[in-house]
């Protein structure tokens, strides 16, 4: 506020104003307007009518101490303005720290339940695991959490109370909830983690214990595959055994025959070759545990029996004249295999008309009808008397089977008087060509319930 105050002069009257005759106003005393709140006063003047310096200074003083009041006022103002501003900044710190807590409590719960499957997972996958490592680092992250979720939360005192009454105590706060929350947090995830690590364990160990059992059983089934194939190629090595045995005896009556028939040494020869194969073939031994040396075998006997039967038959075509058990090969049909390995032929009218039987009693009874022998050359006639003797045979050069119009069946397939199969083809027979012989039938003295003739 300005204060317009005169200088006060050292003496001496003061000039006179300009119109000096004028009349001068007479003094009033000092008023005081009551009613406006207002006090008007006049200082008093001094000598020449000028105001009293000494008078002004309660003044100064009044202004001075309103100027102070002022100022504290606005201080005042302005620390509880930056007291709530701070306690606002406080309590929006600590509703951070709050959240932090939260946020850690609801990790805790989780951490909990966690806990709960992780020792289900320990209880289920003991000992069925791949890696027993997994299950350990899981029992070991259990302990730890447990303890963990024992933990209280950090205390969150109201903003403004003591230790929560500055920045820096918030911040700290603030720092220990985090660190507690993200405890939880990580330690729950790290469990979660652990789980998975002994439930892939455990499937691992499911799968290698599956394929484990699976090449068991692979294992087994070959085992059993291989004693199997074992089983037949000794069996099938025992037959073709057989059967090469009986063609290098039966060479025997052809080399010889063919010998007194006056055969081409050439062609004996090379049957006497193939003969020799044959029973060298027969000597040799082999590890019956042996699949492969088994079947080697096998090959090899059954080999040198086709090469001596090929020879056998080269043999008998150099000497054939179209007599009884001297026919030609290429005349004849082929009508199967004998069970001793050797091919079985008819003459070629008979043979079809074997055939058509052959289908119609497949049809009516289910199963094939086969021959044992079909026409049997000069030298099988030698060796089958030799074998069965003048009566039960017919001499040499005599029997149909010498004429390729004669079969025998196997008995073992049902050809015995009375059996479905005999009397089928008995009563049937004739219709295609192929009838029993009276001397055959039961009672005629020689009983051969398998031999059939053709007719035609």
């Amino acid at each position: 506020m300005p204060l317009n105050v005169e200088p006060s002069t050292s003496s001496g009257p003061s000039p006179e104003p300009a119109l000096a005759d004028a009349p001068k106003p007479a003094r009033s005393a000092p008023t005081s307007d009551m009613s406006s709140g207002r006090s008007d006063i006049v200082p008093p003047r001094g000598a020449g009518g000028r105001p009293d310096g000494g008078s002004m200074r309660p003044l100064f003083v009044f202004l001075i101490a309103a100027a102070a009041a002022l100022i504290g006022s606005i201080a005042f103002a302005l620390v509880h303005v930056g007291t709530e501003r701070d306690l606002e900044q406080l309590s929006s710190a600590r509703a951070d720290v709050v959240q932090a807590v939260d946020e850690g409590r609801a990790a805790q719960e989780g951490l909990a339940e966690q806990i709960t499957k992780a020792e289900k997972a320990l209880a289920a996958s003991e000992g069925r695991v791949a890696d027993d490592a997994v299950r350990t680092a899981l029992a070991a992250h259990v302990t730890q959490a447990k303890e963990l979720s024992a933990q209280e939360a950090p205390s969150i005192p109201e903003a403004g109370a003591p230790g929560l009454d500055s920045p820096e105590d918030i911040d700290a706060l603030e720092a220990a909830a985090t660190e507690w929350s993200m405890s939880m947090s990580t330690t729950s995830t790290t469990l979660v983690a652990a789980i998975k690590d002994v439930q892939a364990s455990y499937r691992q160990w499911q799968q290698d214990r599956e394929d484990a059992q699976a090449q068991a059983q692979s294992d087994a089934d070959q085992a059993e595959s291989a004693a199997q194939q074992l089983e037949e190629a000794k069996a099938s090595l025992a037959t073709v055994t057989d059967q090469l045995k009986i063609s290098v005896r039966d060479s025997g009556y052809t080399l010889d025959w063919t010998a007194e028939v006056g055969a081409p040494d050439g062609v004996r020869s090379a049957l006497a070759t193939r003969r020799a194969e044959g029973e060298a073939a027969l000597a040799v031994g082999v590890n019956t545990s042996k699949l492969n040396s088994v079947k080697a075998l096998g090959q090899q006997r059954e080999t040198a029996r086709v090469a001596l039967e090929d020879a056998a038959w080269a043999a008998r075509a150099a000497v054939a004249d179209d007599s009884n058990g001297r026919l030609a090969q290429a005349d004849l049909c082929l009508v199967g295999v004998g069970p001793e390995g050797q091919d079985q032929y008819l003459r070629c009218d008979a043979a079809e008309a074997w055939g058509k039987l052959g289908a119609a009693f497949e049809k009516e009874l289910g199963k094939p009808l086969r021959i044992e022998y079909g026409y049997r050359p000069y030298d099988w006639q030698l060796q089958a008397l030799d074998e069965f003797g003048s009566g039960q045979v017919a001499a040499p050069g005599t029997s149909n089977h010498g004429w390729a119009l004669a079969v025998d069946v196997p008995v073992d397939d049902g050809f015995r008087f009375g059996q479905p199969e005999y009397e089928w083809l008995a009563a049937n027979g004739p219709k295609f060509g192929w009838v029993h012989p009276e001397w055959a039938r039961q009672g005629a003295g020689r009983e051969e319930p398998w031999h059939f003739e053709y007719e035609g």
